[in-house]
């Protein structure tokens, strides 16, 4: 079976469900499959969605060029269970909060080639992760629950390769809160931890499942699940990736390695369920021939990879040619008290020093863009940034600074020191002081026949 239908077949868990309908060029509009325009809907505008891969024309949103699809680099030959197209609207804000939307879709997309995903804004101002809707039935609308309680919503369409052959269209999209609790009511302190085996995403010139065109030396990483799957270009979800000696903060831009609904560090889990907490479904094929020794698209799984990181990262973590084991903080599972975008000069990265001091030893990097919770401040050396010039350096994590010039804003946070933060000496490696407890990785056992994805 085509890898995009065994995709769409059992798309994304949720209970979101969409209303689909012919669009006018194909045959006239059912309009008892249409929600009551009076009923609260909100009506998305085509033309304001940013596109990916999309083609937009009198008919709606379609696939532009499958062969620059934004498919995953990281997917290697299982590509075609991604997306060729994206339309990622718009938030709206709500003014009041709300665990629950329903959503409807007018296509002439089969409901294997349809993909829509939500997400909405958390109370810290971080976004929630996508959750994504299963295939059309019958034009009924119903909602989706959401992580957390938000207080905006926001709607991303993806289009299916043969949707480019089908010259499918999305005609009109509609979006509607519904008073509901979410999947619970509060985020932990801490962001979630695990030790991951790690990868190389190499693929100069190809695009990520975001849209990101790959360069030498690029600063991202893949996830096996697109709910964390950041804009392009964008830092909303990101991961700190630690090695022997250096960390790095990167956003999540390809999906990928093996599989592409592997959230291993949620609680509950999209699929692979019986598997514990922080070990991807890859690493228990591995290891304890899992699911047959076989990934979601029965693929011999040939390493434990749950993590692929872009040649920049990858050099810098582990400077090795071939795989190796990082600590990996998922720093969107916790809560973000005081956010700053991090931003350095031509799309660089931000230096990470032991101490408030230029000449401190460097113990990583911050990808330019990304989203970073800070702890405290302290002065130190003066620096010169995009900000300009200052003494004001950010704590991330024990032996972690960064000076705040590189902050594209500034954070309301106490003086290291006076809330029991303290510093430490520079021969301390980052690893040593994860931001969360890594995750406990219990041991599987008992035969079991393959799932496929």
């Amino acid at each position: 079976m085509h890898a995009w239908r065994r995709w769409g077949a059992v798309a994304l868990l949720g209970t979101l469900v969409l209303a689909t309908t012919p669009s006018p060029h194909r045959g006239a509009a059912v309009a008892a499959t249409w929600p009551d325009r009076d009923a609260g809907w909100f009506t998305e505008d085509l033309a304001a969605a940013e596109r990916v891969g999309a083609l937009l024309d009198e008919n709606g949103l379609g696939v532009e060029n499958a062969e620059r699809a934004p498919m995953g680099a990281s997917l290697r030959d299982a590509r075609a269970a991604a997306p060729a197209a994206l339309a990622t609207f718009p938030a709206r804000a709500l003014g009041y909060r709300t665990g629950a939307a329903e959503i409807a879709v007018e296509s002439t997309a089969s409901g294997h080639d349809l993909l829509v995903e939500v997400r909405g804004r958390r109370a810290d101002g971080h976004w929630t992760e996508w959750r994504g809707a299963p295939s059309p039935t019958g034009g009924r609308s119903r909602r989706v629950v959401l992580p957390v309680p938000v207080d905006q919503l926001q709607v991303r369409i993806g289009l299916g390769p043969s949707a480019a052959r089908e010259d499918a269209r999305v005609s009109a999209v509609r979006l509607r809160p519904r008073v509901g609790a979410a999947e619970r009511r509060a985020l932990p302190a801490e962001p979630f931890s695990a030790r991951l085996y790690a990868t190389r995403i190499g693929r100069e010139g190809e695009v990520t499942a975001n849209g990101h065109e790959i360069r030498v030396a690029d600063r991202f990483a893949a996830l096996p699940s697109r709910r964390p799957l950041a804009a392009r270009d964008g830092g909303e979800y990101v991961v700190r990736v630690c090695g022997e000696q250096r960390c790095a903060y990167v956003p999540v831009w390809d999906v990928g390695p093996w599989n592409v609904k592997d959230d291993h560090w949620n609680a509950r889990r999209e699929m692979w369920t019986d598997l514990p907490r922080g070990k991807p479904q890859a690493q228990a094929a591995y290891e304890e021939s899992y699911n047959g020794g076989v990934d979601g698209f029965a693929r011999d799984v040939l390493d434990p990879a749950g993590i692929d990181l872009a040649d920049g990262t990858f050099q810098e973590v582990l400077g090795a040619e071939r795989g190796g084991w990082v600590d990996v903080d998922y720093l969107w599972t916790g809560r973000i008290s005081h956010p700053v975008h991090l931003s350095a000069e031509n799309g660089g990265t931000v230096e990470l020093r032991s101490q408030p001091r230029s000449g401190a030893r460097q113990v990583g990097s911050a990808a330019s863009g990304v989203v970073v919770d800070v702890a405290c401040r302290v002065h130190g050396d003066e620096v010169s940034g995009p900000r300009g010039t200052e003494d004001e350096w950010y704590r991330l994590a024990a032996g972690e600074y960064v000076p705040a010039v590189f902050a594209e804003e500034d954070a309301d946070v106490e003086v290291c020191g006076t809330a029991g933060e303290t510093t430490v000496p520079d021969e301390a490696p980052p690893h040593h002081a994860p931001l969360a407890p890594a995750g406990s990785v219990a041991d599987d056992e008992g035969a079991r026949r393959p799932i496929v994805q």
